[in-house]
């Protein structure tokens, strides 16, 4: 019936790490497209689990591998800490800008906050500013917000270009990557199981290990079924001397 709303879906809920104009809301929405999506700020990556975990949001947008700076461990050992099931991945091309107030210019830039990895990866840029401080903060929109609540002049930050519409602020400059092909890829994350005879086109595996793996004897296995290795790497268990993890993705169901 027109005009009757009671058979319209809700908004799907998807966690984020980060403020509005994150990255990972970039994502959320790309993957989702067509679907209305309300996100669900969280200000660390475990707050994104427990909200996906505890049922306050169905999806959880968390970054994994970035084409630069490799795994995020945090997440890949939260992963083994609040195990949910994988709902499927995103690749999101990465592009910083950095950020001010309106009318502000770039000799004017004294302090730049942003993320940790943003920073890392626009490490060239900020070694060519002189007299130019660098601050780390917990998200990049949220560095945006920061500055854009303190109107301040001299201080920037960066973060995405949606990140400078969402709070009015202004580009001053664009693409400040080391790389332009700067990738993350992201899971999505969700509080239930894969519906039966849905297509898996990959598995993600951790496991934990006594001491230095020995790779290939622990990949012979899914060789010897002639699976696609798509990610294999050992990494030091946090808070357990000479134990390690081991990230696995393969093509395919683990069932088969």
């Amino acid at each position: 019936m027109a005009g009757d709303t009671s058979l319209t879906s809700p908004p799907l809920t998807v966690a984020v790490q980060g403020e509005l104009g994150s990255n990972s809301e970039l994502a959320a929405r790309e993957y989702f497209v067509g679907s209305e999506v309300t996100i669900v700020p969280c200000r660390t990556f475990a707050a994104l689990f427990d909200a996906v975990h505890s049922e306050t949001a169905e999806f959880g947008m968390a970054p994994v591998d970035n084409s630069m700076g490799g795994s995020i461990h945090e997440v890949w050992e939260l992963l083994v800490d609040t195990p949910l099931p994988i709902e499927g991945e995103i690749f999101l091309r990465i592009s910083h800008c950095l950020i001010s107030h309106r009318g502000t210019r770039l000799a004017d830039i004294r302090r730049i906050y942003s993320h940790p990895q943003a920073l890392a990866q626009c490490r060239e840029y900020l070694s060519s500013q002189q007299n130019v401080d660098v601050e780390e903060v917990y998200d990049t929109a949220g560095a945006v917000k920061m500055i854009a609540e303190r109107r301040e002049r001299g201080i920037a930050a960066i973060a995405s270009a949606q990140a400078a519409a969402d709070y009015g602020m202004e580009i001053l400059a664009r693409d400040l990557q080391v790389r332009q092909d700067n990738f993350t890829r992201f899971l999505v994350l969700s509080r239930k199981e894969r519906e039966h005879g849905q297509e898996t086109l990959k598995t993600t595996a951790i496991a934990a290990l006594d001491d230095d793996p020995h790779l290939p004897d622990l990949l012979t296995p899914l060789t010897d079924r002639h699976r696609e290795i798509l990610k294999s790497e050992p990494h030091p268990c946090p808070n357990r001397p000479w134990k390690h993890l081991l990230y696995l993705e393969f093509a395919g169901s683990a069932s088969n």
